[in-house]
């Protein structure tokens, strides 16, 4: 058996000092006390910066730092030689340069809340060398697709399903299942979170004549209620009411409730084999798996949020604020970085055009391009 490597130091084995820093810097005071400086962040970015954190502490005590510095303020411990080390260790376990900038925010961060007056200049410059020469590890523009496809692939794979497993229809419930998600997806790209989490009766209604979805702003990331009614397709919604009157009884286990009237049904939407509620994680994986098989690209959850924002810049662009509201985003800024995943790719045509066009005017000699000069560390040469 594979013994697994540990990279991060658990909080409980931090020093007392550091674990004393960032329960304040997260503490949630009573009435007339203050708050901690990150006692408003989500659950998700806590746990994401205090792991990230606790990768320093590993970096820290394997090169014998933290045994003689424990008592020393955590801003302090940073150094210029620490962090070329730092990187080149995180290089060494395999992780990609976007991923190195998020390990340097994640410290940046933690040491932020932790020390209000601390000095995170070396930190900052190292994050600003590592955002100009992060490569995305996956070339996501070759992965967009219309939700059209997607849809009608995903339709297909569950007619396809249809009666395929009589020796194992909880399996053959489960396939059917995917597919409606990944059409799900496809049709209205909310946030995995959100998606995971949705229940009859609760968040997915019954309303008249088609059904509503609703989430409070405690439910979002951007604190911000979100309502939307799933589409009055007429294929994509026989696919739900089968999986509704069919499927789903068959993986919670309970053959009485196929009987129940839809506007009834109370419960979570995303059953698994083992008849509870589906795990984002789950969820993740199986989209990921059915997008390859289907559609020879890997489209995971939120590739679907992309795949929409770009089919509206390119088939309705004047509704870039629709996409906005669609994707929960708070900022338009974000809608047009996803717009930008399709606008790339038809500007890549007319880019060629037009140096084309340049060349044959008989341009001047072009000039060196920095980015192509050699690149041994994460500093900028001073």
């Amino acid at each position: 058996m594979n013994q697994t490597i540990r990279t991060s130091i658990d909080i409980q084995n931090w020093p007392e000092q550091d674990r004393s820093l960032w329960r304040a810097a997260l503490h949630v005071s009573t009435f007339l006390e203050p708050n901690g400086i990150a006692a408003h962040w989500a659950e998700a970015t806590k746990t994401q910066v205090q792991k990230g954190y606790g990768k320093w502490m590993h970096f820290l005590s394997t090169t014998g730092v933290l045994e003689t510095e424990a008592t020393v303020m955590p801003d302090l411990r940073i150094t210029e030689e620490r962090l070329r080390h730092y990187v080149q260790m995180l290089q060494e376990q395999g992780l990609a340069s976007v991923t190195l900038v998020s390990r340097a925010t994640d410290l940046q961060q933690a040491l932020r809340v932790m020390n209000k007056g601390a000095n995170l200049n070396l930190l900052s410059k190292l994050i600003s060398s590592l955002q100009m020469r992060a490569v995305p590890s996956r070339n996501k523009h070759v992965r967009i697709r219309e939700p059209l496809e997607i849809l009608t692939a995903a339709q297909d794979y569950m007619a396809s399903v249809i009666g395929s497993l009589p020796q194992d229809p909880t399996l053959e419930a489960a396939h059917y299942r995917d597919g409606l998600m990944l059409a799900f997806f496809a049709m209205r790209p909310i946030r995995k979170k959100n998606f995971a989490s949705i229940v009859l009766g609760h968040h997915l209604v019954w309303n008249k004549e088609r059904w509503s979805c609703a989430f409070s702003a405690d439910e979002t990331k951007e604190a911000r209620p979100l309502s939307f009614f799933l589409p009055e397709d007429r294929s994509f919604n026989d696919c739900l009411n089968l999986y509704l009157t069919k499927y789903r009884p068959l993986l919670l286990g309970a053959p009485a409730q196929a009987n129940a009237q839809i506007k009834d049904l109370t419960g979570p939407l995303w059953i698994s084999k083992r008849k509870t509620q589906m795990s984002e994680q789950a969820i993740y994986c199986n989209i990921c798996k059915l997008s390859k098989q289907l559609l020879g690209v890997r489209i995971n959850p939120h590739l679907t949020r992309d795949c929409a924002a770009s089919s509206l810049s390119v088939n309705a662009p004047e509704y870039i604020l629709a996409a906005a509201r669609i994707l929960g985003h708070a900022s338009l800024s974000t809608t047009i970085s996803h717009y930008e995943q399709s606008s790339m790719l038809s500007a890549g045509a007319r880019l060629s055009e037009f140096i084309l066009s340049l060349q044959s005017e008989g341009a001047d000699e072009p000039q060196d391009d920095l980015f192509d000069n050699p690149f041994e560390d994460p500093w900028e040469a001073t």
